[in-house]
C-alpha cells in the first residue's frame, strides 16, 4: 500500500494505473497508439489526419488527431488492465457495434451516389460519442471527457462533413481514399 495525501491509503495497482494513464496520455503520438491499434487502423488514422489538415486549421487537425490517440490509449489501458465494470464493458461493446455501423454508413454514402444524409450520420456519431463518454467518465478526468466531446464536435462540424462527403470543385476527394480503407478494415475484422 502507498499513502496518498488527502485521500488516505490507495492500492499501489490503482496508483500505478493513474500514473500509466497520465504518462501515456502526455506522450501520445501515432507511434505509441500503434501499440494499442494495428497497422491498418494506424493508416486510417494517418489518412484521417491528412483529410483534417486539408479541412481544418493545422493546429486543430493536430489537436483532433492527438485527442483520438489519447482516447485510444486510455481506453486500451482501462480495458487491458481489467478496470471496466460489467456495465462499462457492455457500453464498450455497444460502442463497437455503433462504431461499426457508423463506418458502414460512411462506406455506403461513398458507394451510393447522392445518399449522403448529414442528420443521419450526425446521430450515429452522437451515439458513438455517448457510449465512449459512458465508459470514460467514471475512470478519467473531466479533461478526458472534454477531449472526447472536442473530437466528435470537430468530426461532425458541417464544414468537415461537407468537405468529406460533398467536396467542392477542385477539393481533394478524401473519401475516395478513406472509405475503401474503412471497408477493407471492417471486413478484415469480421473474418
Amino acid at each position: 500500500m502507498v499513502s496518498d495525501t488527502g485521500e488516505g491509503v490507495v492500492k499501489s495497482h490503482t496508483l500505478g494505473l493513474r500514473i500509466q494513464k497520465k504518462v501515456l496520455g502526455k506522450m501520445a503520438s501515432r507511434s505509441i497508439a500503434r501499440h494499442f491499434i494495428d497497422d491498418e487502423a494506424g493508416k486510417i488514422l494517418d489518412t484521417l489526419y491528412v483529410f483534417l489538415k486539408d479541412t481544418l486549421p493545422d493546429a486543430d487537425a493536430k489537436k483532433v488527431t492527438k485527442s483520438i490517440i489519447k482516447i485510444i490509449i486510455k481506453l486500451g489501458i482501462l480495458y487491458h488492465n481489467d478496470q471496466l465494470s460489467a456495465t462499462e464493458k457492455q457500453a464498450l461493446k455497444t460502442m463497437v457495434k455503433r462504431f461499426s455501423r457508423l463506418i458502414m454508413t460512411i462506406v455506403t454514402f461513398w458507394e451510393v451516389a447522392f445518399s449522403y444524409d448529414e442528420s443521419h450520420i450526425r446521430r450515429q456519431f452522437d451515439d458513438v460519442e455517448e457510449c465512449i463518454v459512458a465508459v470514460v467518465r467514471p475512470h478519467l478526468t473531466a479533461k478526458s471527457e472534454k477531449k472526447v466531446r472536442f473530437v466528435f464536435a470537430s468530426l461532425t462540424d458541417p464544414k468537415v462533413l461537407g468537405s468529406l462527403f460533398q467536396p467542392s470543385e477542385g477539393q481533394t476527394k478524401h473519401l475516395d481514399v478513406l472509405a475503401p480503407m474503412l471497408r477493407d478494415y471492417m471486413f478484415a475484422e469480421k473474418q
